[in-house]
């Protein structure tokens, strides 16, 4: 087996290369995708932008970067859900180690989508070189949101995106044109 040791200088410039373009207000377009959910269902992306903006997350059952980053998650989604969130993470565990992916979801009662990425392919066309790496994608299908890692301070500047993301909340029907 092959090790090969990074150095600072260099995970600084992937890091920065990966999250500048979403930091900088610059948008870019995700490429959309189907895979396979845990009961094997086809799901897409562009189906599911149509519910509202998308949390992207991309992590391995080996990853405990990525574990450690599923109750955030499972938090945002539960607060988010009914304005149109969606939260989706993609395992890329390769085949040899999918079958832990269920068995890790159901035992903590995650409820958010979990599609499977086995060969790659999906995680190769968003780049990701590191785990776990999180976007989130607009109604439009942009990139709005990028991070690598999981840092426990990224999530307000998460949240802050997501709701820069959803619909404005629903009028509560309080009395604005309302006539007696």
């Amino acid at each position: 087996m092959i090790t090969y040791r990074w150095s600072p200088a260099i995970v600084a410039a992937l890091v920065l290369a990966l999250v500048a373009p979403a930091a900088a207000g610059k948008s870019m377009k995700a490429p959309d995708f189907t895979l396979a959910n845990l009961k094997g269902e086809k799901v897409s992306l562009s189906q599911l932008l149509e519910e509202g903006p998308v949390l992207l997350d991309f992590w391995a059952t080996w990853c405990k970067p990525c574990v450690k980053a599923f109750p955030g998650l499972q938090d945002l989604y539960e607060k988010y859900r009914e304005r149109g969130l969606r939260v989706v993470t993609v395992s890329v565990d390769s085949p040899r180690s999918q079958a832990r992916v269920a068995p890790l979801i159901k035992s903590k009662k995650y409820t958010f989508e979990v599609l499977l990425d086995a060969q790659g392919r999906v995680a190769k066309r968003y780049n990701v070189i590191a785990l776990p790496r999180t976007l989130l994608i607009n109604p439009a299908g942009e990139i709005v949101y990028a991070t690598v890692g999981n840092r426990p301070t990224g999530h307000k500047e998460l949240e802050k995106a997501i709701l820069e993301a959803l619909p404005d909340e629903p009028d509560d029907g309080g009395g604005a044109g309302e006539t007696g």
